[in-house]
């Protein structure tokens, strides 16, 4: 039997409605986006409760380091969230196992209400800062705004299919930990579990390519597509560092490989660094 959810905010839904919408969500991990509401976990029940679209604020996602966290093998346990901020402040946080589900659901709902938020007021912040703070951007050569131009065209391409790019920079982080495990472990064996990681990164970059085949030229090449990279491109033409796609994108290879450990970074900056630098890693920048 189906269970009515609970509502959370100021705002019902019809009961039927309601039924009906929660019926008919999509669904990513314990929690849902419906056509009238988004539908939230609680701790022991998926799509426990809703808040209709009007009464929501901003969705974004929040990573925190579990207890005891440094692995001391260069990996961090942590714990992803997803949290929904409405009614003027009131704030709703739901658990996930797997951070790639909460990427799922900000991907679809970016897609279906963009009017959405998906940053918190504090990363709103911080990112309005940065921007004031940046000194006055050069005038652009008429080959540097085509390029922006092919570069806003090719996210675009690229949000018609986030499956396909929030995959290839999780199977690329899955085996690029994989790698640094093996090379702790002696002898670098493979358990059970980790035999299919190789593979899955091959099936995604295979997926990608055959997807973006009927996109071409694409400024960039499969093995990298994803929309932080063609932004990190667009940046550099921005500030006048360079013109083109090619010259863009080993502009952004060269940023990557100068961020390590020891360089002290912003979160958002450290957000885009995590979800692509292991895709360059595992290519050797190539």
């Amino acid at each position: 039997m189906l269970f009515k959810p609970v509502q959370l905010g100021l705002e019902a839904l019809d009961k039927d409605v309601l039924i009906a919408d929660r019926k008919s969500c999509k669904r990513f991990g314990p929690c849902g986006v419906g056509e009238k509401a988004l539908y939230l976990s609680s701790f022991y029940r998926s799509c426990r409760y809703y808040l209709p679209y009007g009464g929501i604020t901003r969705v974004f996602k929040r990573v925190a380091m579990s207890k005891g966290g440094y692995s001391h093998k260069g990996v961090f346990a942590s714990i992803p969230y997803l949290v929904v901020e409405y009614d003027g402040g009131r704030e709703k946080q739901c658990t996930y196992k797997y951070e790639e589900q909460v990427d799922q659901l900000l991907a679809y709902l970016k897609r279906v209400r963009p009017e959405i938020k998906q940053v918190s007021a504090a990363a709103e912040v911080r990112l309005e800062e940065r921007v004031r703070e940046q000194p006055p951007k050069p005038e652009l050569t008429g080959e540097a705004l085509a390029t922006l131009k092919a570069l806003k065209a090719a996210e675009a391409v690229l949000e018609k299919r986030p499956d396909l790019y929030l995959e290839l920079s999780k199977s690329a982080r899955q085996l690029r930990e994989l790698n640094l495990i093996l090379s702790a472990r002696r002898g670098g064996k493979m358990k059970k579990r980790e035999e299919d990681i190789p593979s899955r990164a091959e099936r995604a970059k295979a997926a990608m390519e055959a997807f973006l085949t009927d996109y071409q030229p694409f400024p960039l090449p499969s093995r990298y597509a994803h929309p932080i990279v063609l932004r990190r491109m667009g940046r550099c033409v921005e500030e006048g560092r360079t013109d083109t796609p090619e010259q863009a994108l080993e502009t952004v290879k060269a940023d990557l490989k100068a961020l390590n450990s020891s360089v002290q970074v912003s979160q958002e900056e450290h957000d885009e660094v995590v979800a692509v630098k292991a895709m360059f890693l595992n290519e050797g920048y190539r």
